[in-house]
């Protein structure tokens, strides 16, 4: 299984546009319905995550994401977490319950049982090291899109830096190789 960084990622969400009501600086475009594509591909229409945001309980914001944790087999793990907005920035804490709730697909078929209970006890394991810490992404232009800036308890995290750039759904983008 290839290495990923959830924690660059974590903050990815794929909403609906109906359900979507105004969301604040940095994520209003999805508000709108659309999504954020990290390390995108034009190409092939592919994001090593896709994500939205969608209002949530209490005032928060649930963030659901679909991240490409392996190219080969493709395997598409979905999260649901909640975040917030601090200084313009997307934050949350990553525990292990958002890993254990996870589900997956391989080569875009869903994950068998016995897979997706490898596939958490694989990820919990590399990821440990941040549950409980608040990650937080700040969105800086660069060029046509966005580039994440990851921060981990207030401290950037630059080998976790990502281009982003704001997709509609209907522009054919996936969570892929």
């Amino acid at each position: 299984m290839r290495s990923f960084n959830l924690a660059a990622v974590m903050s990815c969400a794929v909403a609906s546009s109906a359900l979507a009501a105004s969301l604040p600086v940095p994520i209003a475009p999805a508000s709108d319905g659309k999504l954020q594509c990290y390390a995108p591909n034009d190409t092939a229409k592919s994001c090593q995550a896709l994500a939205g945001y969608q209002p949530g309980p209490d005032g928060g914001i649930v963030n659901a994401a679909s991240v490409l944790v392996s190219m080969q087999p493709a395997i598409i793990m979905r999260t649901v977490t909640l975040v917030s907005i601090k200084a313009q920035q997307v934050c949350g804490v990553l525990k292990a319950e958002d890993i254990a709730a996870a589900d997956f697909t391989v080569n875009a078929s869903p994950a068998t049982a016995e897979q997706t209970a490898m596939l958490r006890q694989q990820i919990t394991a590399a990821q440990k090291s941040i549950f409980g810490h608040e990650i937080c992404t700040a969105y800086v232009p660069d060029g046509d899109g966005l580039t994440a800036k990851a921060f981990v308890d207030g401290v950037a995290q630059p080998t976790m830096d990502q281009k982003v750039m704001w997709v509609s759904a209907g522009d054919g983008f996936k969570a892929q190789p």
